[in-house]
């Protein structure tokens, strides 16, 4: 791979190295946890701009108590809640970066101390466009750390920059549209004029993503875990389970529009269409069965745009598997009769047998146990198994609940361990032969 050479920059006196915008919309119980893993950052020279979108809890107060003890920190309280998402909020503090570097961070997420350092120097050591880092979810409920959807995608990434030809670009923009694992060379932005589209819809990251990754020249990747991001948090746009999760395909025209624009349809309307069967893929499995017809009435005008073939090709490049390429011929189609038969393939979200049955039959009963546990940690806590096993119990003689359920699997669960002891204590006790080995118990 050949070496870029740095792009050359007016750097003023006094302009930071980098520029972090904060938004923040009534999170008083995250907010000061973000901020305080902002300030702790190695990376020194910064200005921090923390813009709240009119909330109406303690966040603007916090957010201002806080700026007035470190002068990195500037406060930007909007008077009125915006429309959608965090657009406006986001451009709010876009438009008074004068970093030669911006990032991103939710109000409610937190960041490992060198992520900044680690990103900035990524950049300016290969001279790019965009710096880009590892990033790991955090259940609010429980404060467990998983990886997210696209984490197998870094398995491929073998360099540390890259040239973004088309090959590059498709590959990336495969990646959650996220803006806060990111790091833009500010003269990036400006000369392109890049900002989040501002609408009445959510998920603005996702036209920022394709406009900044088709602009940018090169990018740096960085193979570390350096910011987690918080879900399943009441009120936050992730934990939405109605039909506002269907506006995230009216980005979709919105990024056909500037790809036109460009003159770059014919170059990535696979790869666009690739991303929208992976939003159906998402949403459906959030969409409650009341639902189901919108989002497929939402979905046909979309695919109407594309030739049987462009779906082919676009099927094919995403690995999509049966059910997935059933429910996009579905509606190709306009079949809303094999649409929905596809999704009852899907766990449903309201009912817990639904979603208990899904589980049991594509994970089996120990990866189902493990996730039920989880669910019911705080319910089980500090109660004995003979209690809970009584609670369980009503599930052969009247209409279970979602706890019944839950806790009845963890009970199944227990009661299978306890067999697992029971059994290695047997096979301990038995007499070794000298001419075989003695049997062995899988983990």
């Amino acid at each position: 791979m050949s070496e870029q050479e740095p792009m050359s920059e007016q750097e003023g006196a006094g302009v930071p190295e980098l520029s972090i915008v904060v938004t923040t919309y009534n999170i008083e119980a995250y907010v000061l946890e973000c901020l305080e893993s902002v300030a702790a950052q190695t990376l020194t020279d910064l200005e921090v701009l923390v813009v709240d979108d009119g909330s109406s809890d303690a966040t603007p107060r916090l957010v201002a108590d806080f700026c007035a003890r470190d002068p990195r920190f500037v406060p930007v309280l909007l008077g009125t809640n915006s429309p959608g998402g965090v657009a406006t909020a986001a451009n709010a503090g876009l438009d008074l970066a004068t970093g030669r570097w911006v990032g991103f961070v939710d109000g409610d997420d937190f960041v490992e101390p060198t992520m900044f350092e680690r990103l900035v120097s990524a950049g300016d050591a290969g001279g790019t466009d965009l710096a880009m880092c590892e990033y790991q979810e955090v259940t609010d409920a429980t404060s467990e750390r998983h990886d997210p959807a696209d984490a197998h995608r870094w398995g491929s990434l073998t360099e540390r920059t890259y040239p973004l030809d088309v090959a590059a670009r498709k590959q990336f923009l495969r990646f959650i549209a996220v803006p806060w694992r990111k790091l833009y060379r500010r003269s990036l932005l400006e000369e392109h004029h890049l900002r989040f589209p501002v609408s009445d819809a959510f998920y603005e990251d996702n036209p920022f993503h394709w406009f900044a990754l088709l602009s940018a020249r090169s990018i740096a990747v960085v193979p570390e875990v350096l910011c987690y991001h918080r879900v399943g948090r009441a009120g936050q746009t992730m934990a939405t389970a109605d039909e506002r999760l269907f506006q995230i395909f009216s980005h979709h025209d919105t990024i056909h529009a500037w790809l036109e624009r460009k003159g770059l349809v014919d170059v990535y309307d696979t790869t666009l269409l690739g991303w929208v069967v992976s939003q159906m893929e998402w949403i459906s499995r959030r969409t409650p069965p009341p639902l189901q017809r919108r989002l497929f009435d939402t979905l046909v005008p979309v695919f109407a745009q594309y030739s049987p073939a462009t779906l082919a090709t676009a099927l094919r490049e995403g690995n999509k598997g049966p059910t997935t390429q059933r429910m996009s011929a579905a509606v190709a189609k306009r079949e809303f009769g094999s649409f929905a038969r596809r999704l009852s393939d899907r766990p449903g979200t309201d009912n817990p047998l639904v979603t208990a049955a899904f589980h049991l039959r594509h994970s089996g009963l120990q990866h189902t146990a493990l996730l039920t546990s989880r669910y019911v940690r705080n319910a089980v806590r500090g109660r004995r198994l003979d209690k809970v096993v009584a609670v369980a119990g009503r599930l052969g003689r009247q209409e279970p609940t979602r706890s019944d359920l839950m806790l009845g699997l963890v009970v199944l669960q227990q009661q299978v361990r306890g067999l697992e002891r029971q059994l290695a204590e047997l096979t301990a006790a038995l007499p070794a032969r000298d001419d075989e080995k003695g049997p062995t118990l899988s983990s």
